[in-house]
């Protein structure tokens, strides 16, 4: 992570938690404290009240780093969306739709030819499309846009159509009337490619062999911190529903020298959310 989101970070969080509290904390690096932990195991900062500074808080911030790299995916087919919308109304045909964007992103030489697909599957299946279930109709995309990407098949697919098989493209049909293509931004339906990529970086902060984010602050609580936080940076795209699921579900072991962790959105400075602990 940057120094420049790590700054951001805490500064937002103590803008946030200042007028919470109304107090005045500042920060300075944990190294530039204790400056025999340079270049070795540490937290991030220290924050204190300028004539008080000798009381702390320890803080350490995660970038919740996968979770930036789907955003960049879902921004792609949320822009999309908004074309497969026009397309819909230019082709008269009603009803609101929704999709569970693929983890990929084709190319911009591609768009035409997959919007043109799209609309001709949608015209041909909607009267079985329901909001009660969600319907692939990746190979149906597949048998009309000949670039649309492929997965690895598991063993029962491989009989079925061979090594690889075109890309899943959920979508589920949610009203009748309107006219509308939009992006799920919740896990209605299973699998779901967000919550898993959430859960991957949530791992990656949180396993024992990993970041060690309790290990670095439980030396924060050792060297004299009267309260250790976790921030986790994150952009507008992160529910914080699904990250609080997966903090809750935590090893008591994985959080027992953090004290509290927050969620801190890098792109909204009045987006601070408290997970941990209720």
């Amino acid at each position: 992570m940057s120094e420049q989101v790590e700054k951001i970070c805490v500064q937002r969080f103590l803008d946030w938690y200042n007028e919470q509290h109304k107090i005045n904390y500042i920060y300075e690096r944990a190294e530039h404290r204790f400056t025999k932990l340079k270049s070795r195991l540490r937290w991030e900062f220290v924050a204190y009240e300028p004539d008080n500074p000798e009381k702390w808080i320890g803080i350490e911030v995660k970038e919740l780093i996968t979770v930036r790299e789907v955003h960049i995916q879902f921004e792609f087919w949320r822009k999309l969306c908004l074309e497969l919308t026009q397309d819909l109304e230019a082709k008269g045909i009603p009803g609101e739709f929704g999709i569970l964007p693929p983890s990929f992103s084709l190319m911009p030489r591609d768009h035409q030819k997959f919007r043109k697909a799209f609309i001709e599957v949608l015209a041909e299946k909607k009267s079985v499309l329901s909001a009660d279930k969600a319907t692939d109709i990746g190979l149906d995309i597949a048998n009309k846009f000949i670039n649309w990407p492929k997965d690895k098949s598991n063993l029962e697919e491989y009989y079925k159509r061979g090594e690889y098989r075109p890309s899943e493209l959920l979508i589920y049909k949610s009203s009748d009337s309107g006219c509308e293509v939009s992006s799920l931004t919740s896990p209605i339906i299973g699998p779901y490619p967000v919550p898993e990529k959430h859960k991957e970086t949530f791992n990656e902060v949180f396993s024992p062999t990993g970041v060690k984010a309790n290990k670095q602050l439980k030396l924060a609580k050792e060297k004299g911190a009267r309260e250790t936080i976790l921030l986790l940076a994150c952009d507008s795209f992160v529910e914080e529903g699904l990250i609080k699921g997966h903090v809750q579900s935590l090893d008591h072991q994985l959080v027992s020298d953090i004290a509290c962790i927050y969620l801190v959105d890098i792109g909204n400075k009045d987006r601070v959310v408290k997970i941990y602990p209720d």
